[in-house]
């Protein structure tokens, strides 16, 4: 195609050789580029459908904290009840042995 003047025949088939391949390269990648952007279109839907798994997952776990604190306060004021009631106890029975004597 070099050695030949451009505008002759044999540099326009060469051109147009060039050409063809070009465009047969070209429709491969766009065919490919097009598989590639299914299989990410794809990718993201199920990123999409794990985020929103994940996030429903989360408010869960949140809402079982929430009620375990929940728990654990009241766990804390029935110890502090026991306690009380117990050291009360302690002290009516002491007050008992003290008014015996």
């Amino acid at each position: 195609m070099y050695d030949n003047p451009p505008g002759s025949p044999w540099w326009a088939a060469c051109k147009t050789e060039l050409d063809l391949r070009n465009s047969e390269r070209s429709a491969t990648a766009l065919v490919e580029t097009s598989r590639v952007l299914d299989k990410l279109r794809s990718a993201a839907d199920h990123l999409d459908e794990l985020t929103g798994r994940l996030l429903q997952s989360t408010g869960d776990m949140a809402e079982v904290v929430k009620s375990v604190r929940e728990s654990g306060r009241r766990m804390e004021i029935a110890t502090y009840v026991i306690v009380g009631l117990t050291i009360v106890q302690l002290f009516y029975i002491a007050f008992q042995f003290s008014a015996k004597r």
